[in-house]
Order: C-alpha cells, then structure tokens, then sequence
C-alpha cells in the first residue's frame, strides 16, 4: 500500500502493515485541497489505485493513479462538472479496475512519477506526485497494478 501525506511531502510504501521505505514527494502548484477540476494544479485526496505503469516515461518511470474514481465522478456530476455519462464511464472503470476517462473536466492523468527532466524542483507537477528517480525505481519494483494509493491532505 502507498500512503501520500502531502502536508508532509512524504510518501511510505508499506507491505503487511510494515513501512518497507519512505521517500519525500513533490506536489501540484497548488497542493492544498483536493483535485476539483483540470488545471487547479491540485493533487487529489482520498483512495485510488495503481492503474497503469510506463517504465518509458518522459518523467523516467510513471503509476498511473485511477482519478477520477467512483466518488470524484459522483461529486463532479452533482457539482455539474460532467455529465451523468461520463460520471457513468468513470464509475464503470473504477467498478472494472480499469483506467478511467483522464480527458474530462474533473482532470485526470494523474501520475507518481519521477523528476522532471528539465530539474524542476519543489511543488511543480500539475497535480501529479514527483520523486527522486532512484525512489521511482523502487516502488515500481515493489508494487503493481491494482495496488492502493491513500493520498491524504
């Protein structure tokens, strides 16, 4: 399981109920409060899952995060932020343990990642989580698709 406590910018990976390592993180420009909308530079709160891994990323390697999930979708529609059928194909994937729409209003394409390639550093994603190269490497070693991520503020 990834736990990500952003006020700290801190994540642990842990296995069986024990830490196996922790690393810190960078955030979203605006990291505080939870992803609403694309482009809000927040990095969502709440338990989502590892939906994707691209070890040919441009940020080196990149765990796709399942947001939107059921409860975003639920609260974007009710905040008229998408629609009943995109809230449905959303809820759908998250039902499946599949990607989610990444292309809606809510935002998306959130990733934890590793460091930006042009040496960026603090808060600099755009609602991602970035960490060292050599962190990166290890959780993608450690965990796989499916795996839990509690993001918490």
């Amino acid at each position: 399981m990834i736990y990500v406590y952003k006020s700290k910018r801190l994540l642990e990976y842990a296995k069986h109920g024990k830490t196996i390592f922790t690393c810190p993180v960078m955030l979203g420009s605006h990291p505080t409060g939870h992803k609403v909308q694309e482009g809000d530079g927040r990095t969502p709160e709440g338990k989502y899952r590892i939906c994707s891994i691209n070890r040919s990323s441009k940020f080196h390697i990149s765990l796709g995060i399942n947001f939107p999930n059921s409860t975003d979708a639920v609260l974007g529609f009710k905040n008229k932020r998408i629609d009943i059928f995109r809230a449905g194909l959303i809820i759908a994937a998250d039902f499946l343990h599949l990607r989610p729409l990444w292309h809606t209003s809510l935002g998306g394409f959130i990733m934890l990642h590793g460091e930006s390639p042009d040496g960026k550093t603090g808060d600099w994603t755009q609602g991602c989580i970035a960490v060292k190269n050599a962190d990166i490497e290890k959780l993608a070693s450690a965990c796989s698709r499916g795996e839990t991520v509690i993001i918490e503020a």
